[in-house]
């Protein structure tokens, strides 16, 4: 529990690795032990319906804390792209940034939106 408050990563973790632990039988919590199976190998189904609403409920928190490496480290590359074209763009004219802003210019996303940006700043819109 006190994990939970401060470090809910590895609460996270930890509570998962418990209810896996549990689940292939190597941990139980009752008197009486269920498992389905076939000659004593099987796995626990009050841990499988446990383990099942642990993730279905924690969804957010594993995406927040176990995140994909390929799209962050694309979402930094972009930002970072966004930002150099800022740079760019910053002594560009009002008139030629809605251009390189607007739908149909040849521009990429990440300049376009860079240019959104720099209007936003000059309260342009």
């Amino acid at each position: 529990m006190i994990l939970y408050f401060f470090n809910r990563k590895v609460y996270f973790l930890f509570y998962a690795l418990t209810l896996i632990i549990g689940l292939i039988g190597f941990l139980d919590f009752y008197i009486t032990t269920y498992k389905v199976g076939f000659s004593g190998i099987g796995i626990n189904p009050i841990f499988l319906a446990l383990l099942i609403l642990f993730f279905a409920l924690s969804k957010d928190w594993m995406d927040k804390y176990l995140p994909e490496k390929e799209g962050s480290y694309e979402r930094s590359l972009n930002e970072n792209l966004i930002k150099s074209f800022e740079s760019k763009f910053k002594d560009k004219t009002i008139f030629e940034l809605k251009e390189i802003a607007g739908e149909n210019s040849k521009f990429t996303d990440e300049a376009k939106k860079a240019a959104k940006r720099i209007l936003k700043n000059k309260n342009v819109g």
